[in-house]
């Protein structure tokens, strides 16, 4: 990719931040209680191969699914795709923090949800892992804490997209009966790469 290339791209996405940013603070402007917003976790490069699309459609489908059964609401704004990916939002009158366990459960439960990223947005601000008490989030590549790998960057950019395209692949498979399309979670909660390599299995 050269420099001129990248550098669009990169205004891009900046661009997609900031009109997602003011999205977000017109919802909570007009009275909703929280924000919810899903979108991918995965590098660029397989986001603008579309590899995003489906995890993020299934991820909703399982986050309005669990939403119903602890009986938080839910109000779609809209969806979409862009420089970042594709996106679902949401308006929500229940308690942000409520609303953020249940993110979390769908983050933490399934190999899908090692490919989603739902952020929660209060009148105070974002409501994450800190503020409920729990642990960062972990690295795909080595299970330590993800923003600080990807912060310092710890891994090399295609081990990193190797090891996504290992949880995307392993999305695929699991199968889970009861959930909203049939094949959406997985058995046992996600590994890191690095353990999947130490106790085998069908990791290349």
């Amino acid at each position: 990719m050269n420099m001129l290339v990248e550098r669009v791209l990169v205004e891009r996405a900046l661009m997609e931040r900031d009109r997602r940013e003011a999205e977000t603070e017109a919802a909570l402007a007009a009275g909703a209680g929280a924000v919810i917003r899903l979108s991918a976790r995965m590098p660029s490069g397989m986001r603008r191969l579309g590899l995003a699309s489906n995890p993020v459609a299934r991820g909703a489908a399982i986050f309005e699914c669990a939403c119903r059964d602890r009986g938080l609401s839910l109000r779609p704004l809209g969806s979409g795709d862009g420089p970042l990916g594709p996106w679902r939002l949401w308006a929500s009158g229940s308690r942000p923090d409520e609303l953020k366990r249940t993110a979390l459960q769908v983050e933490e439960d399934s190999w899908l949800g090692s490919l989603l990223d739902l952020d929660v947005i209060g009148p105070e601000g974002p409501v994450g892992r800190a503020e409920l008490c729990l642990p960062s989030r972990r690295c795909v590549v080595c299970g330590g804490t993800a923003a600080e790998c990807s912060g310092r960057a710890t891994h090399d950019p295609k081990t990193v997209e190797a090891a996504f395209g290992i949880i995307l692949e392993r999305s695929r498979s699991a199968v889970t009966s009861g959930s909203p399309d049939g094949d959406a979670v997985g058995v046992l909660p996600p590994l890191h790469i690095e353990e999947i390599e130490t106790k085998g299995g069908d990791t290349p």
